[in-house]
């Protein structure tokens, strides 16, 4: 599996953030111990290079659950997360595989 820039593991935060920002009635106290619980579990999980991104999305899931049961449209959620690791994965292991070789010499 290849790994994920930085600027793509900042895409997956922001998507947390932006449905961070829908929740009703949430302290900015309370958003902020919840932002750094997402980056404390995404970091890792995304960085990793021998998961798959089904397993790195049950990892997010498992450990997330409590802050993912708050979000207005979790399951709509959840397949937009899948569909975005899915999609960052795909492009980078595009980006990493070398050009293939030719023997045209």
């Amino acid at each position: 599996m290849a790994k994920l820039r930085s600027r793509d593991i900042q895409k997956v935060i922001q998507l947390f953030d932006n449905e961070l920002l829908m929740i009703p009635r949430l302290s900015k106290v309370d958003r902020m111990k919840m932002r750094k619980k997402i980056t404390n579990v995404l970091q890792p999980a995304l960085n990793s290079t021998t998961m798959k991104p089904e397993v790195i999305v049950l990892e997010i899931e498992h450990k997330l659950s409590a802050i993912l049961l708050q979000f207005i449209d979790s399951y709509g959620f959840r397949s937009r997360l899948t569909d975005v690791i899915r999609k960052l994965y795909q492009k980078a292991e595009k980006s990493s595989t070398p050009p293939p070789f030719s023997d045209d010499q």
